[in-house]
């Protein structure tokens, strides 16, 4: 796209494999075409010398959207003045370090650092979007101007598998997910452990699972192209949290495509987790440990139960969270 003014541009911090870009920036970039609009994306490079040049040479927009990405407050001030209206959109709880974090060295002077960068960012912009209500709560502390819209999913492209594709062989139970996250794992594996005979448990990441119990791991790499086969494989998909600051600002998207794509899923009862999920109608919540193993043998020996929960979580996701049905909120929020 040229140099012309553009009526909406994202800012992210990563490219397209990303989940907070793939999900909560390309989709809009495509509708926001599909209506006409001039919408671009760009990602911001991690270099401090590079971002100099490529703050200075951004296009002029109507709107730009700032995802996740924390900039210097100098750099903020570079891109307000390129646009009318400055948003940053957020879907995790980027004050807070990941639990894998703290405690490490040097992880107090970054948790001032990014605290600090948090709130410079929502009290500098004209609207901040947040993924639940939680980022919200916080958001809110320096911007009353504050919008609330979960991540959305295509439901026509996340779909179940065909009803004969289940129900053969050991029980598939699924986790998918960057491998930052499989720190959330053992636990669940010690659980499931004592029952591996039945079970069939695949990770998808894009790195091989590696610590405790790594043996009864079945490891696909995720792929883009095969992500919703790689789901549809799934008959429960784990969402394992901590309950810490950090987990509490997930947004559950994890679930989502579980449930766009006929898994029932299992996850911790922390957060954003337990408004996405009605226990024992569309998912099931874990709130102790030995949850996990109680939950998915209790699916794994009641097919007719999976699938009545199946069915519920499909038609969840695609009522609340599908994009197609909620993305006029965004233009509408963005005033495009």
């Amino acid at each position: 796209m040229s140099t012309n003014s553009l009526d909406l541009l994202f800012l992210t911090p990563s490219g397209e494999t990303l989940p907070s870009v793939r999900f909560r920036v390309l989709p809009f970039v495509e509708l926001g075409r599909a209506r006409g609009l001039a919408v671009d994306w760009r990602r911001a490079p991690k270099a401090i010398h590079q971002r100099l040049a490529f703050l200075l040479t951004l296009p002029p927009a109507r709107v730009v959207v700032i995802q996740q990405k924390l900039f210097a407050p100098w750099e903020l001030a570079l891109i307000r003045r390129r646009c009318q209206k400055l948003v940053y959109d957020v879907d995790d709880a980027l004050w807070a370090l990941h639990p894998a974090e703290v405690g490490q060295p040097g992880s107090a002077e970054k948790s001032a650092k990014i605290k600090a960068r948090f709130a410079h960012t929502c009290a500098n912009v004209d609207l901040v979007i947040a993924g639940n209500d939680y980022l919200a709560e916080h958001a809110r502390e320096q911007q009353q101007n504050v919008f609330v819209l979960p991540t959305l999913l295509d439901t026509d492209k996340y779909t179940p598998p065909p009803p004969d594709a289940s129900g053969v062989g050991a029980f598939r139970v699924g986790w998918m997910g960057t491998s930052g996250n499989l720190f959330f794992l053992p636990e669940v594996l010690r659980q499931l452990a004592p029952h591996r005979e039945r079970l069939d448990v695949r990770i998808v990441s894009d790195a091989p699972y590696e610590d405790e119990l790594h043996e009864m791991v079945r490891f696909e790499r995720w792929s883009p192209t095969l992500e919703a086969d790689q789901l549809r494989g799934f008959e429960a998909g784990l969402m394992p949290l901590t309950d810490d600051e950090y987990t509490r600002g997930k947004c559950g998207f994890k679930i989502l495509q579980y449930m766009a794509c006929g898994a029932v899923p299992v996850a911790s009862a922390v957060g954003f987790n337990t408004q996405i999920l009605t226990h024992g109608h569309d998912g099931l919540l874990v709130r102790q440990p030995s949850d996990w193993a109680a939950h998915i043998l209790a699916l794994a020996g009641d097919r007719d139960q999976l699938e009545r929960m199946a069915a519920n979580a499909r038609f969840t996701v695609v009522q609340r969270f599908s994009l197609n049905s909620m993305a006029p909120q965004l233009w509408n929020a963005l005033g495009l």
